[in-house]
């Protein structure tokens, strides 16, 4: 069964980017455009993996991680923030909100999927 990602971004380009680019690979891809449809999906569709953008209209990236790591249906499931947010402050503030990883756009695949890889492989639910 192909492993579910999840990509919560307020960007329709950088979704269907991503989603291209996964497929492709194997991942089934479902996703979300805010901080609030984001946490819906991840409670009903129980991805394998989340890709989170932090700058979001509403609810930032950094409140929705704070949320699925407090919550025991979403606690497990691993959260990647991708965004364009590259200074320290940003990248400590993703850490603190529960984010297993960082990833600054534009992003490498290939550093993508590895990250992607790892955490899919060492998932405990």
């Amino acid at each position: 069964m192909a492993k579910k990602i999840l990509i919560i971004d307020d960007e329709p380009d950088v979704i269907e980017t991503l989603e291209f680019m996964l497929k492709a690979r194997g991942f089934e891809i479902i996703s979300a455009s805010d901080g609030l449809s984001g946490l819906s999906r991840a409670k009903t569709d129980n991805p394998d993996l989340i890709l989170l953008d932090i700058m979001m209209p509403g609810m930032d990236g950094y409140e929705v991680c704070s949320k699925l790591k407090r919550e025991t249906a979403t606690k497990n499931i691993p959260i990647i923030m991708l965004t364009a947010k590259g200074e320290s402050d940003a990248v400590l503030s993703a850490h603190k909100s529960g984010a297993n990883d960082y990833i600054v756009k534009p992003y490498n695949l290939p550093t993508l999927l590895a990250k992607l890889n790892k955490f899919i492989k060492t998932q405990k639910r």
